[in-house]
């Protein structure tokens, strides 16, 4: 029986890494940036107004706010002087 348990934890623990890498693999990495294009004037500005937005709650479609969020998978957004 002992044995029987030991095999069993194994295994959950085993899945468990399949599933860890299976979803690093599937689900990588967000590598998206985007780009927003202002002048030289604008940029410590548009630095600030993205420092304020990070900075919000974050809520769902209609304004409750959300218990968790994982903003991984959302792209990076960067100001550039064009």
């Amino acid at each position: 029986m002992p044995r029987l348990i030991v095999l069993a934890l194994a295994a959950i623990f085993a899945a468990a890494g399949v599933i860890a890498a299976t979803d690093d693999a599937i689900f990588g990495g967000n590598d998206v940036v985007m780009e927003i294009e202002v002048s030289a004037d604008r940029l410590a500005e548009c630095r600030q107004t993205l420092r304020d937005v990070a900075g919000m709650p974050v809520v769902n479609d209609e304004g409750s706010a959300m218990l968790f969020h994982d903003t991984s998978d959302l792209p990076r957004v960067v100001c550039v002087v064009r």
